[in-house]
């Protein structure tokens, strides 16, 4: 089991940083159109989609396994103060079950959705260009279903010691 939780230690890490580079890739794109258009006039039409489509989703989504193992989504703790370190423990696992469930149903609404452009080959049309973009809608549906599998881990971590130190968990 340990061995589990260090791929998915492993997978949620790689992920985080291809979000990262995503973020990288898309300045350097941005900058790059921006240049070119006001410097020589020539316009890059790709530019908004694979920003939007890319870019942003693999910024907003890849990354959120890496954030739930490490606990460091934002969280609202209005009674935490009054609660002692056992029930405060019981609730985080509780509320990582909760998340792992939502995480779920996300993914369970997203990988039809993904499989199905895929399938009819989505593309936009940008001036004389046919630009696919079924590709895209992969990016949440792997986010969500690998942050529901992280939100486990770290409940498991919670109760357990060993696989908190497995899975690299940050210590309260």
């Amino acid at each position: 089991m340990q061995a589990l939780a260090k791929l998915a230690g492993g997978v949620s890490r790689a992920l985080a940083y291809v979000g990262t580079a995503a973020v990288v890739a898309m300045m350097l794109h941005i900058c790059l159109d921006v240049a070119l258009r006001n410097l020589f006039n020539i316009a890059m039409n790709t530019t908004p989609e694979i920003v939007a489509r890319y870019y942003m989703t693999g910024i907003a989504f890849l990354p959120l396994a890496w954030l739930e193992l490490r606990r460091q989504m934002i969280s609202v703790e209005l009674l935490e103060f009054a609660m002692t370190d056992r029930l405060r423990r019981q609730s985080d696992v509780v509320v990582m079950i909760v998340a792992s469930l939502v995480y779920v149903a996300l993914a369970w609404g997203a990988w039809p959705k993904a499989l199905k452009e895929a399938r009819s080959g989505t593309f936009v049309e940008l001036v004389s260009l046919q630009f696919e973009v079924w590709h895209s809608y992969f990016i949440p549906a792997v986010g969500f279903s690998l942050a529901a599998v992280a939100c486990l881990f770290t409940a498991w971590g919670l109760v357990s010691p060993r696989a908190a130190d497995a899975l690299g968990m940050a210590r309260e």
